[in-house]
């Protein structure tokens, strides 16, 4: 299984973000959790900022993508 990666826009007061995610990210298993995750993160960290989703990119992870089977990440609680 391939490790995807993810570039998530988001508009930080009206300037544009990149956040880069991949789903090896216990939270993160597509491109709406991978928007949602980065959303979240950066509400917490700057709760006085207006945070809006602009785009999300997909894509095979380069680094891991010499390796092997990968296993999925395990089902978290959080």
């Amino acid at each position: 299984m391939p490790v995807m990666a993810y570039e998530v826009t988001l508009a930080i007061d009206s300037e544009n973000t990149i956040i880069k995610l991949d789903d090896t990210y216990p939270s993160v298993s597509d491109w709406r959790t991978a928007s949602e995750f980065a959303i979240h993160m950066m509400m917490r960290s700057k709760p006085d900022s207006r945070v809006e989703f602009v785009d999300c990119s997909e894509r095979v992870h380069e680094v891991y993508s010499s390796w092997g089977y990968i296993s999925e990440t395990p089902p978290s609680i959080q």
